[in-house]
């Protein structure tokens, strides 16, 4: 602990004092004006409240393992400011938004602005729109999110297409990859709830390839270790994936597979964006259904009015996406996703004060 000089020096002079009371002749001497000044010095500072004190928070979080990692980042940093935040808990995207409109949750910070949009512009039981009462806030992992479809090389050098719309334009194509035999091609996707389940589903119906593909909507993961299983028999893949994440470890692009392009004008509206992937993509630009998204906090409206501490640190909170993509791979190889990530985000949190000290000092000054 370090020592007030002001306070040592009073304390030294009130010692003296004393012993000269000591070889004195008995008397109490008066008090000088310096001497109560220096008595007064020695009665402890009020402690300065924190912003949070006394606010719980509660925190969601995506229902994948990629988002625990800057969950626990976040949590730690609003109990620096005082909040009392519980462990993010888990929960899809399509339930979320309805849940953070009506207060039941606070924020979170798995927010894909592009495929979420659609979730806020719900509709309320109780009038207007989610996104009334909520909304995103920051710039956490800008253009962070690149998604689409992986397709195995080997059926692209077979079949020789180079979109989507030209795989499912050839029958024997198409045949290639109806894994469950009713005659459309199987695209391994997104869970139910997730926002890619509804753009992967909706660009299907706009170009009229829900006669001819049909998405696979079931745990990512599990569909993604059976894409996995097929390629090592050599067999076709067609996987829907993200990034950052630990799958693009796995079946690596440009070396097993290639994102799969569509013509930009069979996109839904917002989602013509280009990917830079370069010679990992079927075409070049490459579009790949999903313009690359930024991920994001979204918050209750009226929680962020209440607390500004708050608010600033999600308006100045980023994280680079490749530290989230170091601990999915952790997450993939056994770590534990709560404690594990818990203990990676405090030592990351330690290794980056230069950069999050100037955060908790705006929101200090905004609480």
């Amino acid at each position: 602990m370090s020592t007030n000089p002001a306070r040592a020096l009073a304390a030294i002079l009130l010692t003296f004092g004393l012993l000269a009371a000591g070889c004195g002749d008995g008397s109490e001497p008066e008090a000088t004006a310096p001497q109560a000044a220096e008595t007064q010095a020695e009665a402890p500072e009020p402690e300065v409240a924190l912003p949070g004190e006394g606010v719980s928070v509660t925190m969601g979080r995506g229902n994948w393992p990629e988002a625990n990692f800057h969950h626990y980042v976040l949590q730690q940093l609003l109990q620096e400011l005082g909040y009392d935040v519980a462990d993010p808990e888990e929960i899809a995207p399509a339930t979320f938004y309805p849940a953070l409109a009506q207060g039941d949750y606070d924020l979170w910070a798995s927010a894909w602005t592009i495929n979420h949009t659609p979730l806020l512009e719900g509709e309320s039981p109780d009038g207007g729109t989610f996104g009334d009462k909520a909304r995103f806030i920051g710039t956490m992992m800008a253009a962070g999110a690149l998604q689409g479809l992986l397709v195995d090389i080997a059926s692209v050098e077979q079949f020789g297409f180079s979109t989507l719309g030209e795989l499912l334009d050839n029958p024997g194509a198409v045949a290639h990859f109806d894994t469950d035999g009713d005659g459309k091609a199987d695209i391994n996707g997104c869970d139910d709830g997730w926002g890619c389940q509804k753009v992967i589903n909706d660009t299907l119906a706009k170009n009229g390839w829900d006669d001819r593909a049909a998405q696979v909507s079931a745990t990512h993961s599990a569909l993604f270790v059976e894409s996995q299983a097929s390629f090592a028999e050599g067999g076709p893949v067609l996987q829907y994936v993200w990034t950052p994440a630990a799958f693009i470890g796995k079946l690596v692009p440009g070396r097993d597979v290639l994102w799969l392009a569509i013509e930009p004008e069979q996109t839904l509206e917002g989602q013509d964006g280009i990917s830079t992937v370069g010679d990992a993509c079927t075409k070049d630009p490459c579009t790949t259904m999903f313009t690359p998204s930024p991920i994001t906090a979204a918050a209750n409206k009226d929680f962020l009015a209440a607390n500004p501490a708050a608010a600033s640190l999600l308006e100045n909170f980023e994280m680079d996406p490749l530290a989230v993509a170091v601990q999915a791979v952790a997450i993939d190889a056994g770590a534990d996703p709560n404690d594990d990530m818990a203990a990676a985000a405090a030592e990351w949190i330690a290794d980056n004060r230069d950069t999050i000290d100037p955060w908790i000092a705006a929101a200090l000054a905004a609480g």
